[in-house]
Order: structure tokens, then C-alpha cells, then sequence
């Protein structure tokens, strides 16, 4: 769990002072220079957590004479305002986890109803609508660029939000993830384990922009590290118009360089280089072995059936709500990142371990 950072100490206890009434609206509270001797930071730490104040509506500042506070209201569920909107960018693609599962066991029993929609409805367009509407939000962003200003807007509305699946700095919001740096490691020790040499990371997107990838990549490196004089392959791709060219030049760059083994960014990936090898007629796991990562069902339909690192995307989806739930009835919510075990599931798509 993540360290609180020292301006949201000072921003949450003059919160806590203004809601419990300690602060009384247009009473003048402390400067940044004696927050900064109080709290021991710099007066830029001080300065921040001020400023944080007046963007969330808390206080007003007077140039020359200091800052005020504003008249604070709470954040509580109104009676008619109940919908917990469920924002997630791919419906119907197979590769995405059933959260809802865990998002509707957080909710039985409870006066919240789930609204799901894509990414679609959710715009700056229509965001005062949604978040007049809407009690909290739990949101899968498809990429960091894409979706953080949005989140940023929800931010600064102070609207009850939870993401999934991928972390934003300096957006503080809880984010629930899975141990992606644990499941790349383990895929990668496995593959070691069974007497490879050359094991490759393959990813369709820039690791450096998807911070789940690039978390699988820091696990599989760490691995390596491990082994010691293990060389490192990354295959990124880097424009391609095709799933399929992609693999393809893949394949053809993996099998000349002497790849024994790959770690795919996600299962998805992972199918798509299988099939392409079944088609060229090269043996699975005797010419090369093929690790996924999530667990979608058609790995274990597949055939061979797919070794792959398995999140747990209903307990995922539990915590997301709870958290959600949390932040929409308390007037000071905890934001933090909470990060859930994965599980490593041999199948077939690669060899057995040397004993």
C-alpha cells in the first residue's frame, strides 16, 4: 500500500477541521508557512495541499490576507441517487474479466442498483449529467493519455471514483489491480525452470504507456535478473495494422533469433501466436513454449490448452465496489491501491519442469 504523500496529510486534516465544524465558514485558517512549521514540510508541500483546498471547493483565498473556508457540504447518497455506473471500454470482447460478478455481490443487500456502459458515455460533454446522476463511478480506462483527462474531471468534481486494472499518478483515487509484476515473474521462473535459455516478452501495446504491461515486463525482467546471465528480448509492436502482421513478424524474429520460450502480455496475444504457429506447423511446447496472462475461458478451450497467470477479476470487482461504496458515504474517503494475488495455471502450451 502506497505512502500517503505529506500535502494530503495536511489536505485531509484542515478537511476533517472544516466538516466537524472546527473551521467555521469564512473563518481564516492556518497560512502555508505555519502548515509548513507545523507539519514540518516545505511551504511548497504546504502551498499544494492549499491549493488542492480551493480546486475541491473548501476554501476561498484572499490575496494579501490569507485563506477562508468556504461553506462545506459532506458528499452523502441522495434518496434518488443510487446508480453505481459500471464504465468499461469492451463489452463484448472475451478477453475482458466478468467484474460484475463481484461488483453485484458488493451491492446485494444495499440500496445501490449497477449501471454498465462503454467508454462511449461517458464524455466531457455530458459529465455534469453523470456525476448529478450518477452516485460513484468504477472506471476501466483503456489507456493513461486516453482517459486521464476525464479522470482528472472527476477529480477535481471530487466525484466518488474507483479505477480498475491500471494506475495514474497524481490522480488520487483508489485503483484495484492485480499483482502484475508477481505474474510475469512467475510465468518467466516457470519457463526458465523447464530448461529454456532465450525467453522473449511479447507485447501488442508500448509497454511504456500501459502500466499493467509494463508491470508483466518488470516481472519478467526481475526474473531474468534472478537467473543471471539471462539476456532479455522484447518484441513490441510498433504500428502494426494486423494482430496478424504482428505475430507474424513475431514468429519470424523469435524462431531466427533462437527464442525457446515466450511470455505474451495477455492471453490474447498468446492465442494469436499459437494459432499462427499451429498453421506453420511448428510443435507446441516442444519448439516453443507459450505463457498467457488472464486466464480468458477460450485458454482452456483452446488446443493446446493454454498455460497462463490468472487474475481474480470477481474479487476485483468486489473490492472495487466496497471501496466505491466507502468513498460515497464517507466525507473523508481513504484513497489507496490495492493490489490482488495472482495464480500461475500450468496447462499445456508448455514443458514440464526439469527435476
Amino acid at each position: 500500500m502506497k505512502k500517503q504523500p505529506l500535502y494530503q496529510v495536511i489536505l485531509n486534516d484542515i478537511k476533517n477541521d472544516i466538516l466537524t465544524g472546527k473551521f467555521k465558514p469564512d473563518e481564516q485558517i492556518p497560512t502555508e508557512l505555519e502548515l509548513a512549521e507545523r507539519y514540518q514540510v516545505s511551504r511548497i508541500t504546504s502551498k499544494r495541499a492549499l491549493a488542492e483546498l480551493e480546486n475541491q471547493g473548501f476554501i476561498y483565498r484572499l490575496r494579501g490576507k490569507g485563506s477562508f473556508v468556504k461553506e462545506a457540504v459532506a458528499r452523502k447518497v441522495s434518496g434518488n441517487k443510487t446508480d453505481i455506473l459500471f464504465v468499461m471500454p469492451f463489452p463484448k470482447d472475451i478477453g475482458f474479466g466478468n467484474y460484475t460478478q463481484g461488483i453485484f455481490q458488493a451491492i446485494e443487500g444495499t440500496s445501490y442498483r449497477l449501471v454498465v456502459q462503454s467508454h462511449e458515455s461517458l464524455n466531457q460533454d455530458n459529465l455534469t449529467d453523470i456525476i448529478q446522476h450518477y452516485a460513484g463511478i468504477i472506471f476501466y480506462p483503456i489507456n493513461r493519455g486516453g482517459d486521464l483527462e476525464m479522470l482528472y474531471s472527476l477529480y477535481l468534481h471530487q466525484m466518488p471514483t474507483v479505477i480498475l486494472d491500471k494506475v495514474y499518478e497524481g490522480i488520487e483515487f483508489t485503483t484495484i489491480v492485480s499483482d502484475n509484476q508477481q505474474g510475469g515473474f512467475e510465468a518467466t521462473s516457470f519457463l526458465l525452470k523447464t530448461g529454456l535459455e532465450k525467453v522473449a516478452f511479447v507485447s501488442s501495446q508500448p509497454i511504456m504507456e500501459i502500466s499493467t504491461v509494463r508491470e508483466r515486463y518488470l516481472g519478467y525482467l526481475k526474473a531474468l535478473h534472478l537467473k543471471k546471465n539471462m539476456s532479455k528480448t522484447l518484441y513490441e509492436d510498433s504500428g502494426h495494422d494486423t494482430m496478424a502482421s504482428f505475430v507474424d513478424e513475431v514468429l519470424d524474429r523469435a524462431l531466427s533469433e533462437g527464442i525457446q520460450g515466450i511470455v505474451a502480455e495477455n492471453d490474447l496475444v498468446a492465442i494469436a501466436l499459437i494459432n499462427q504457429l499451429k498453421q506453420r506447423g511448428i510443435a507446441i511446447p516442444e519448439k516453443l513454449s507459450i505463457v498467457g496472462f488472464d486466464n480468458i475461458q477460450a485458454s482452456e478451450l483452446l488446443e493446446p490448452k493454454l498455460t497462463t497467470v490468472s487474475q481474480n477479476f470477481t474479487e476485483m470487482g468486489l473490492l472495487a465496489c466496497q471501496k466505491l461504496i466507502e468513498q460515497i458515504e464517507s466525507p473523508l474517503p481513504k484513497c489507496e491501491t490495492i493490489v490482488v494475488e495472482v495464480d500461475f495455471i500450468e496447462r499445456e502450451t508448455t514443458k514440464k519442469i526439469r527435476k
